[in-house]
Protein backbone atom coordinates (compact mmCIF):
# COMPACT_ATOMS: atom_id res chain seq x y z
CA UNK A 1 0.00 0.00 0.00
CA UNK A 2 2.79 2.66 0.87
CA UNK A 3 4.31 1.52 -2.41
CA UNK A 4 1.00 2.24 -4.08
CA UNK A 5 0.58 5.49 -2.73
CA UNK A 6 3.96 6.37 -3.47
CA UNK A 7 3.66 6.00 -7.04
CA UNK A 8 0.45 7.50 -7.69
CA UNK A 9 1.63 11.18 -7.28
CA UNK A 10 4.75 10.42 -10.15
CA UNK A 11 2.21 8.70 -12.39
CA UNK A 12 -0.15 11.52 -12.56
CA UNK A 13 2.82 13.95 -13.30
CA UNK A 14 4.08 11.60 -16.24
CA UNK A 15 0.22 11.24 -17.71
CA UNK A 16 -0.27 14.84 -17.74
CA UNK A 17 3.49 15.66 -19.05
CA UNK A 18 2.39 12.84 -22.15
CA UNK A 19 -1.28 14.38 -22.66
CA UNK A 20 0.14 18.05 -22.93
CA UNK A 21 3.19 16.82 -25.16
CA UNK A 22 0.17 14.80 -28.00
CA UNK A 23 -1.65 17.71 -27.63
CA UNK A 24 1.21 20.46 -28.41
CA UNK A 25 1.85 17.81 -31.47
CA UNK A 26 -1.47 18.60 -32.74
CA UNK A 27 -1.48 22.08 -32.14
CA UNK A 28 -0.94 24.42 -35.99
CA UNK A 29 2.08 25.71 -35.46
CA UNK A 30 2.62 30.15 -36.11
CA UNK A 31 4.32 31.43 -39.07
CA UNK A 32 7.57 33.30 -38.11
CA UNK A 33 7.44 36.64 -37.96
CA UNK A 34 8.92 38.58 -40.66
CA UNK A 35 11.79 40.02 -38.56
CA UNK A 36 13.38 39.29 -35.52
CA UNK A 37 12.57 41.35 -32.90
CA UNK A 38 15.04 43.74 -31.37
CA UNK A 39 15.38 46.00 -28.37
CA UNK A 40 14.81 48.84 -30.62
CA UNK A 41 12.27 48.20 -33.36
CA UNK A 42 10.42 45.01 -31.24
CA UNK A 43 8.25 43.28 -34.01
CA UNK A 44 7.66 46.33 -35.94
CA UNK A 45 7.76 45.80 -39.77
CA UNK A 46 10.99 47.56 -41.25
CA UNK A 47 9.65 47.85 -44.99
CA UNK A 48 6.39 49.59 -43.48
CA UNK A 49 8.54 51.44 -41.06
CA UNK A 50 10.05 52.57 -44.72
CA UNK A 51 7.12 53.21 -46.57
CA UNK A 52 5.76 55.25 -44.22
CA UNK A 53 8.42 58.21 -43.88
CA UNK A 54 8.93 61.93 -45.18
CA UNK A 55 12.42 62.10 -46.25
CA UNK A 56 14.83 65.22 -47.14
CA UNK A 57 17.92 64.17 -49.19
CA UNK A 58 20.82 66.30 -50.33
CA UNK A 59 21.66 65.22 -54.50
CA UNK A 60 23.69 65.85 -57.03
CA UNK A 61 22.39 65.70 -60.62
CA UNK A 62 24.18 64.87 -63.81
CA UNK A 63 22.46 66.17 -66.97
CA UNK A 64 23.40 64.07 -70.40
CA UNK A 65 21.81 65.86 -73.48
CA UNK A 66 22.77 64.82 -76.67
CA UNK A 67 20.69 66.16 -80.07
CA UNK A 68 21.09 63.09 -82.43
CA UNK A 69 20.68 64.80 -85.94
CA UNK A 70 23.21 62.99 -88.38
CA UNK A 71 25.52 61.88 -85.16
CA UNK A 72 26.36 64.39 -82.43
CA UNK A 73 24.91 67.98 -83.04
CA UNK A 74 24.47 69.96 -79.38
CA UNK A 75 25.47 68.20 -76.11
CA UNK A 76 24.78 69.57 -73.02
CA UNK A 77 26.15 68.07 -69.62
CA UNK A 78 26.74 68.78 -66.14
CA UNK A 79 26.62 68.16 -62.00
CA UNK A 80 24.10 70.27 -60.30
CA UNK A 81 23.57 70.30 -56.55
CA UNK A 82 20.54 70.26 -55.29
CA UNK A 83 17.55 68.66 -52.63
CA UNK A 84 14.81 66.04 -52.77
CA UNK A 85 11.89 66.06 -50.49
CA UNK A 86 10.05 62.61 -50.84
CA UNK A 87 6.94 61.35 -48.80
CA UNK A 88 5.22 58.02 -48.99
CA UNK A 89 2.70 55.86 -46.70
CA UNK A 90 1.41 52.85 -47.05
CA UNK A 91 -1.03 50.97 -45.14
CA UNK A 92 -4.97 49.44 -45.46
CA UNK A 93 -7.60 51.03 -47.23
CA UNK A 94 -10.82 49.05 -46.76
CA UNK A 95 -10.54 45.33 -47.35
CA UNK A 96 -7.16 46.51 -49.72
CA UNK A 97 -3.94 46.29 -47.37
CA UNK A 98 -0.64 47.48 -48.28
CA UNK A 99 -2.00 50.60 -50.54
CA UNK A 100 0.99 52.11 -51.53
CA UNK A 101 1.24 55.86 -52.36
CA UNK A 102 4.38 58.31 -52.87
CA UNK A 103 4.42 61.97 -53.67
CA UNK A 104 8.82 63.26 -54.38
CA UNK A 105 9.94 66.49 -55.71
CA UNK A 106 13.25 67.00 -56.46
CA UNK A 107 15.51 70.62 -57.43
CA UNK A 108 18.73 70.79 -58.35
CA UNK A 109 20.52 74.24 -60.35
CA UNK A 110 24.52 74.90 -61.54
CA UNK A 111 26.24 75.44 -64.41
CA UNK A 112 26.46 72.70 -67.35
CA UNK A 113 28.90 72.82 -70.16
CA UNK A 114 27.91 72.94 -73.54
CA UNK A 115 29.50 72.36 -76.85
CA UNK A 116 27.67 72.04 -80.15
CA UNK A 117 27.72 74.35 -83.69
CA UNK A 118 25.67 77.53 -84.89
CA UNK A 119 25.32 78.56 -88.14
CA UNK A 120 26.44 75.66 -90.23
CA UNK A 121 29.63 75.20 -87.88
CA UNK A 122 30.44 72.26 -87.28
CA UNK A 123 30.18 70.10 -83.87
CA UNK A 124 32.39 70.85 -81.60
CA UNK A 125 32.85 74.53 -82.76
CA UNK A 126 30.78 76.62 -80.55
CA UNK A 127 31.77 75.89 -76.39
CA UNK A 128 30.25 77.13 -73.59
CA UNK A 129 28.78 77.45 -70.26
CA UNK A 130 24.79 77.27 -69.00
CA UNK A 131 22.73 78.04 -66.40
CA UNK A 132 20.56 74.84 -65.48
CA UNK A 133 17.93 74.48 -63.20
CA UNK A 134 15.98 71.36 -63.11
CA UNK A 135 12.25 70.81 -61.27
CA UNK A 136 10.67 66.96 -61.19
CA UNK A 137 7.38 65.99 -59.52
CA UNK A 138 7.04 62.40 -59.22
CA UNK A 139 3.73 60.22 -57.74
CA UNK A 140 3.37 56.41 -57.57
CA UNK A 141 0.25 54.68 -56.58
CA UNK A 142 0.61 50.92 -56.19
CA UNK A 143 -0.63 48.13 -53.94
CA UNK A 144 2.56 45.67 -52.18
CA UNK A 145 2.54 42.26 -51.49
CA UNK A 146 4.36 40.27 -49.45
CA UNK A 147 6.72 37.76 -51.23
CA UNK A 148 8.32 35.28 -48.55
CA UNK A 149 9.93 36.47 -45.69
CA UNK A 150 11.05 39.60 -45.33
CA UNK A 151 9.90 40.52 -49.02
CA UNK A 152 7.31 43.14 -50.47
CA UNK A 153 6.70 43.41 -54.12
CA UNK A 154 4.42 46.72 -55.23
CA UNK A 155 3.53 47.31 -58.56
CA UNK A 156 2.56 50.70 -59.19
CA UNK A 157 1.16 53.18 -61.49
CA UNK A 158 3.72 56.33 -62.14
CA UNK A 159 3.46 59.57 -63.14
CA UNK A 160 4.99 62.96 -63.20
CA UNK A 161 6.33 66.28 -64.59
CA UNK A 162 10.20 67.52 -65.60
CA UNK A 163 11.05 70.94 -66.72
CA UNK A 164 14.85 71.82 -67.78
CA UNK A 165 15.33 75.44 -67.70
CA UNK A 166 18.46 76.58 -69.79
CA UNK A 167 19.93 80.16 -69.56
CA UNK A 168 22.14 80.59 -72.37
CA UNK A 169 24.03 84.03 -71.19
CA UNK A 170 27.70 83.44 -72.93
CA UNK A 171 28.46 86.23 -75.37
CA UNK A 172 24.42 86.76 -75.75
CA UNK A 173 23.19 89.97 -74.49
CA UNK A 174 20.68 90.01 -72.44
CA UNK A 175 20.60 86.08 -72.33
CA UNK A 176 18.72 83.61 -73.88
CA UNK A 177 16.44 81.44 -72.30
CA UNK A 178 15.29 78.19 -73.26
CA UNK A 179 12.82 75.64 -71.27
CA UNK A 180 12.17 72.02 -72.23
CA UNK A 181 9.23 69.62 -70.13
CA UNK A 182 7.29 67.60 -70.22
CA UNK A 183 4.68 65.02 -68.61
CA UNK A 184 5.08 61.39 -68.26
CA UNK A 185 2.96 58.34 -67.16
CA UNK A 186 3.87 54.44 -66.78
CA UNK A 187 3.88 51.22 -65.26
CA UNK A 188 6.68 50.05 -62.55
CA UNK A 189 7.23 48.13 -60.21
CA UNK A 190 8.99 48.28 -56.27
CA UNK A 191 10.82 45.86 -54.73
CA UNK A 192 12.13 45.27 -51.31
CA UNK A 193 14.26 43.49 -48.94
CA UNK A 194 14.56 43.98 -44.70
CA UNK A 195 18.14 41.66 -44.50
CA UNK A 196 17.57 43.07 -40.83
CA UNK A 197 15.25 44.23 -38.21
CA UNK A 198 16.52 47.62 -39.11
CA UNK A 199 17.41 48.01 -42.95
CA UNK A 200 15.36 48.12 -45.80
CA UNK A 201 16.76 47.85 -49.39
CA UNK A 202 15.06 49.06 -52.36
CA UNK A 203 14.78 48.71 -55.99
CA UNK A 204 12.68 49.88 -58.53
CA UNK A 205 12.05 50.62 -62.20
CA UNK A 206 9.60 52.07 -64.35
CA UNK A 207 8.93 52.40 -68.40
CA UNK A 208 6.25 54.50 -69.51
CA UNK A 209 5.72 57.69 -72.39
CA UNK A 210 6.47 61.16 -72.17
CA UNK A 211 3.03 63.85 -73.23
CA UNK A 212 2.47 67.36 -74.11
CA UNK A 213 6.84 67.42 -74.39
CA UNK A 214 7.82 71.06 -75.56
CA UNK A 215 10.97 73.31 -75.45
CA UNK A 216 10.10 77.33 -75.46
CA UNK A 217 12.63 79.93 -76.36
CA UNK A 218 12.94 83.66 -74.77
CA UNK A 219 13.44 87.13 -77.16
CA UNK A 220 17.02 87.57 -77.47
CA UNK A 221 17.29 91.03 -80.29
CA UNK A 222 18.19 89.42 -83.61
CA UNK A 223 19.32 86.02 -82.78
CA UNK A 224 15.89 84.57 -81.85
CA UNK A 225 12.29 85.61 -81.20
CA UNK A 226 10.05 83.82 -78.91
CA UNK A 227 8.73 80.62 -80.33
CA UNK A 228 7.77 77.19 -79.05
CA UNK A 229 8.58 73.71 -80.29
CA UNK A 230 5.99 71.10 -79.74
CA UNK A 231 7.94 67.81 -79.83
CA UNK A 232 7.71 64.01 -79.92
CA UNK A 233 6.49 61.94 -77.24
CA UNK A 234 8.53 58.88 -76.91
CA UNK A 235 9.81 55.82 -74.41
CA UNK A 236 10.73 56.99 -70.90
CA UNK A 237 12.15 54.55 -68.16
CA UNK A 238 13.21 54.71 -64.50
CA UNK A 239 15.82 52.43 -62.39
CA UNK A 240 16.44 53.11 -59.12
CA UNK A 241 18.55 51.54 -56.10
CA UNK A 242 18.19 52.76 -52.43
CA UNK A 243 19.07 52.19 -48.66
CA UNK A 244 17.27 52.90 -45.88
CA UNK A 245 18.38 52.46 -42.33
CA UNK A 246 16.16 52.58 -39.31
CA UNK A 247 18.07 54.54 -36.01
CA UNK A 248 15.42 54.54 -34.02
CA UNK A 249 11.42 53.59 -34.98
CA UNK A 250 11.25 57.22 -36.17
CA UNK A 251 14.72 58.42 -37.45
CA UNK A 252 15.96 56.65 -40.52
CA UNK A 253 19.38 57.31 -42.65
CA UNK A 254 18.77 57.14 -46.57
CA UNK A 255 21.44 56.68 -49.07
CA UNK A 256 20.54 55.84 -53.09
CA UNK A 257 20.44 56.45 -56.86
CA UNK A 258 17.97 57.23 -59.51
CA UNK A 259 18.44 56.70 -63.35
CA UNK A 260 16.02 58.35 -66.25
CA UNK A 261 16.48 58.21 -70.11
CA UNK A 262 13.62 59.83 -72.50
CA UNK A 263 14.03 60.75 -75.67
CA UNK A 264 12.32 63.98 -77.39
CA UNK A 265 10.67 63.42 -81.18
CA UNK A 266 11.89 66.33 -83.55
CA UNK A 267 9.47 69.06 -83.61
CA UNK A 268 8.14 70.25 -87.10
CA UNK A 269 9.78 73.17 -88.66
CA UNK A 270 8.21 76.75 -87.54
CA UNK A 271 9.07 80.17 -88.97
CA UNK A 272 10.88 82.71 -86.68
CA UNK A 273 9.03 85.68 -86.07
CA UNK A 274 11.91 87.94 -86.28
CA UNK A 275 13.53 86.80 -89.10
CA UNK A 276 11.71 86.57 -92.33
CA UNK A 277 11.90 83.31 -94.50
CA UNK A 278 13.49 81.80 -92.19
CA UNK A 279 12.77 78.48 -89.94
CA UNK A 280 13.53 76.41 -87.24
CA UNK A 281 12.52 73.52 -85.35
CA UNK A 282 14.42 71.04 -82.61
CA UNK A 283 15.52 68.16 -84.07
CA UNK A 284 15.45 64.20 -82.13
CA UNK A 285 17.53 64.36 -78.81
CA UNK A 286 18.36 61.69 -76.32
CA UNK A 287 18.70 62.69 -72.55
CA UNK A 288 20.08 60.82 -69.50
CA UNK A 289 19.95 62.08 -66.13
CA UNK A 290 22.01 60.47 -62.65
CA UNK A 291 20.99 61.55 -59.30
CA UNK A 292 22.71 60.25 -56.04
CA UNK A 293 21.17 61.11 -52.53
CA UNK A 294 21.86 61.20 -49.29
CA UNK A 295 19.98 62.32 -46.30
CA UNK A 296 17.49 61.98 -43.13
CA UNK A 297 13.91 60.93 -42.81
CA UNK A 298 10.72 60.98 -40.07
CA UNK A 299 8.79 57.45 -40.15
CA UNK A 300 5.27 58.56 -39.12
CA UNK A 301 4.19 54.88 -38.66
CA UNK A 302 1.89 53.69 -36.14
CA UNK A 303 1.27 50.01 -36.20
CA UNK A 304 -2.21 48.83 -34.77
CA UNK A 305 -0.58 45.01 -34.12
CA UNK A 306 3.05 44.64 -34.05
CA UNK A 307 4.11 41.24 -35.72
Amino acid sequence: MNFVAKSLPAAGVLLLVSVANAQAADMPVKAPPIVQSSPILGWISPILLANNQISLDAIGQNIDYLETVKGPFDTERGWQPGLQLTGSAMGNLGPITNVYVMGQFTWAKDHTHYVGGAGGSPYGSVVGASGAETKDFDFRLGKGFDVGQNWMFTPYFGAGYHVWDRNVTEGMPGGYFEKYEHGYTGGGLLIQWAPTNQWVISANGLVGSTFSPQMTTSMNGAFAAPNTFNLGSKLIWKAGLSTDYALTPQWHLNAGFDYTCFNYGASDWVPIPNRAGHAANEPDSRSGIWTVKTGIGYSFYQPSARY
